[in-house]
């Protein structure tokens, strides 16, 4: 009897020490409960407020967030106080989506009068005002004190806070609520489909990544603001996955963005790391839960909790030793952006665990600064899109340049033995110069025509370099010309190079006056005309090559046709893709007709095409008469 006494003593003792003042409900709209909330441990989840008269309350939970505790819900009650002689009609509002149930009972007079419940299993559609927050009305008469408790059972130490608030507060509350949710995720859903386009159009792994990381952070939104349980409360898989799935999906964006595969490789494979404890981590919060395995949960999100600011701190220091070190345009940007990133996002769980009290909506301003990075992000793909745009056209020059070389490789030997012929007549020239002055025959007429003979086969070797160093010549520079002579010069440089019998022809109606690259397109058509003789003289026939020219309007048409066998089907639409060779012989590089495609749609603005003709392959060419100068 007497340790009964000394214990129910202890009981109102303990009651009276935690003991909870009212909140005094006045004339204002919205009213802040956080301090006016106790909290004891339910023993059972079956047992309801008329059954907690022994239990201790006290100021904060953190006496029972123990591991044994984990599995067990718990009890928040508060005190309402009507101070007024008017009937009252609040609301008890909360954002916190990370409940997994929660009971709502409203006593008067020590009887229940309202019952609600909410939370992730309950998915309840029919909440107040048609929102996807927790809503539980209270209705007080004038001068009337009543108690609210709430039974709840989340799997984290986060704390539930409630705003009690009017109608009127709410109807502006989510209109405003309305707007910027929609401007996030309407931003968001813009830039992913944005994005997931240029995926498809210009099939750039990192904009896979990129995509992947805003649809699982937009995932993770549509649960943290409790879309995902209201309007798809099949999927809140989708949810409990979505924490790990978008650091992965922003590792790999990361790791491909800075390239730290070449430039950091150990900060690469530490990366690897990371995603894997971030994949094991989700793998099993996810079984926990749906196995309401709380204690283990709690675990898991603790110490999923512990690796994010270690993984931010590792990206922070990775990223701004290669915009210092390295000097990475990229990385400052990076390094910037995720500085503030990481500023607000670990405000987060500093604040949901009550380590910090803030005035300012934390939540919000972090789902914003999420939406700058992912735009960010996007302007950082579309830099390094434009920077590998430059570094190929920068190849694709080369490429052109080298084919060039290549040509003159192939040419130079036929050169020295064009030359040979030449020098070899000068010589005579001069011996004979000699012979006529030993004899006394060198009138002033007779060394008139010597020199004539010298002048007349220097000018020839004067033109053959004059056009193979037009040819070679890099400047890439635009100028007038007309037609006629690209394919004299054409011819000239064919020629001198084959040694076989050849037929080459070229005619138009008209000469055309032309202003553009005019050694551009001699290369092209010697691209053309070296593999239509090459075709034929394969099948043992005298190679023949016919040029014909057409002006049509402001544009000029240039159809080569061959007499090889013509192109195989099967062939014909691989035969500009770079390497692709049908020299099976080895001796071609197969960037011949890749060249040929670079030279005339990008350098010329023009078109060509490859088809099978009656008696070989038909090339035909359209580019503009006048390139503008930029």
């Amino acid at each position: 009897m007497i340790v009964k006494i000394i214990f129910y003593t202890l009981v109102l003792f303990l009651n009276l020490l935690y003991a909870e003042t009212a909140l005094k409900i006045g004339t204002e709209n919205a009213y802040k409960t956080k301090m006016y909330i106790r909290y004891t441990l339910a023993n059972d989840l079956n047992e309801t407020p008329t059954s907690l008269s022994k239990s201790v309350w006290k100021e904060d939970k953190s006496a029972f967030n123990t591991i044994e505790n984990l599995d067990k819900a718990y009890w928040a009650k508060l005190k309402l106080e009507n101070t007024t002689k008017e009937s009252k009609v609040y609301y008890l509002q909360s954002e916190n989506q990370f409940t997994y149930h929660i009971e709502f009972f409203m006593l008067r007079n020590g009887e229940i009068v309202n019952y609600r419940e909410d939370g992730v299993i309950a998915k309840k559609k029919e909440r107040m005002f048609n929102t996807n927050h927790m809503i539980f009305p209270v209705i007080l008469k004038p001068s009337e004190e009543v108690e609210v408790y709430f039974k709840i059972l989340n799997y984290n130490k986060i704390d539930i806070d409630f705003t009690l608030v009017t109608k009127e507060y709410l109807l502006d509350f989510y209109q405003t609520y309305n707007i910027v949710e929609g401007i996030f995720f309407g931003g968001m859903l813009l830039l992913f489909l944005y994005n997931l386009f240029l995926y498809f159009l210009l099939k750039f792994r990192v904009y896979l990544y990129y995509v992947l990381y805003t649809f699982w952070v937009t995932v993770y939104f549509v649960g943290f603001f409790g879309f995902m349980e209201r309007y798809f409360p099949d999927y809140m898989l989708m949810f409990q996955m979505s924490s790990g799935s978008f650091f992965i999906a922003m590792t790999l964006f990361i790791q491909t963005i800075l390239n730290l595969k070449e430039q950091l490789p150990k900060v690469h494979k530490s990366l690897n790391i990371f995603m894997g404890i971030f994949f094991l981590l989700t793998a099993s919060y996810v079984v926990c839960l749906e196995a309401e395995i709380f204690s283990h949960a709690q675990v898991i999100f603790d110490f999923f909790l512990l690796m994010v600011p270690v993984y931010v701190v590792f990206i922070i220091i990775s990223t701004y030793y290669l915009a210092v070190y390295k000097e990475d345009p990229i990385a400052k940007v990076y390094a910037l952006i995720w500085t503030l990133v990481a500023f607000f996002g670990l405000l987060l769980p500093i604040v949901y665990l009550n380590l910090l009290e803030l005035d300012f909506p934390i939540d919000y301003i972090f789902q914003f600064v999420i939406l700058f990075e992912v735009l960010c992000f996007s302007f950082i793909l579309a830099y390094k899109i434009k920077e590998i745009e430059k570094e190929t056209l920068a190849q694709q020059k080369l490429l052109v340049q080298q084919n060039k070389l290549a040509s003159m490789g192939e040419m130079i030997s036929t050169i020295a033995h064009q030359w040979r012929e030449p020098l070899t007549v000068i010589n005579g020239i001069v011996l004979d110069v000699d012979v006529d002055y030993k004899e006394s025959r060198l009138t002033e007429e007779r060394l008139e025509e010597h020199l004539n003979n010298i002048e007349e086969v220097t000018a020839y070797l004067s033109g053959t370099i004059h056009d193979f160093m037009n040819f070679f010549n890099n400047k890439k520079t635009l100028e007038s010309f007309y037609l006629s002579t690209v394919f004299e010069q054409s011819q000239k440089l064919v020629l001198i190079s084959v040694k076989e019998a050849v037929l080459l022809k070229y005619g138009m109606e008209n000469d055309i006056k032309m202003f553009g690259y005019k050694s551009e397109l001699i290369q092209a058509l010697l691209i053309v005309i070296n593999n239509a003789i090459e075709a034929a003289l394969k099948q043992n026939k005298k190679a023949q090559v016919l040029i014909h020219a057409t002006e049509i309007e402001s544009r000029v048409e240039i159809t080569i046709k061959d007499n090889g066998r013509g192109i195989d089907k099967e062939m014909l639409d691989d035969l500009f893709m770079p390497y692709f060779t049908t020299k099976f012989d080895r001796k071609g590089r197969g960037l011949g007709l890749y060249i040929l495609k670079i030279i005339i749609e990008q350098s010329m603005y023009g078109s060509v095409a490859l088809f099978n003709g009656k008696e070989g392959a038909v090339c035909k060419i359209i580019i503009p008469k006048k390139l503008k100068m930029n």
